[in-house]
């Protein structure tokens, strides 16, 4: 039987909330470009989103990609360090993905009124332990 630790447990939780946050904001960006895409004078924000949401997803997929290649034999402290390490990735990208969607929407009168119209289910209490 495996014992788990305090640090792992709050790594874990933590890891949890990132990937949640980040699965809201690709479900916004999805909706955001929805919605632009219904004005023809709005495809170029709708563009500027895709490319945001692509962004997301990709690089989503690297970290994720990079953390399953990590060697299963290494030692729980090392583990946990490199778990810390992709929960501090993700929430990097979380910051970046929610600074261009504001920009975005600092640009473009229809998202921004669309984005003020649109309930938000953001826990930003719930990340502040990660900074």
């Amino acid at each position: 039987m495996k014992t788990i630790s305090y640090e792992s447990l709050r790594a874990e939780h933590a890891w949890m909330i990132v990937s949640d946050q980040l699965q809201q904001r690709n479900n916004m960006l999805a909706k955001g470009i929805s919605h632009m895409e219904r004005d023809p004078s709005e495809l170029p924000m709708a563009s500027r989103l895709m490319m945001l949401r692509y962004h997301l997803k990709m690089s989503l997929r690297q970290l994720t990609q990079e953390a399953r290649q990590q060697n299963r034999s290494a030692e729980d402290a090392q583990r946990l360090h490199r778990q810390w390490l992709h929960v501090h990735q993700l929430f990097f990208l979380l910051r970046q993905i929610d600074t261009e969607f504001g920009r975005a929407a600092g640009e473009s009168d229809s998202l921004r009124s669309w984005v003020s119209s649109v309930e938000e289910r953001v826990y930003r209490s719930a990340l502040v332990h990660l900074n």
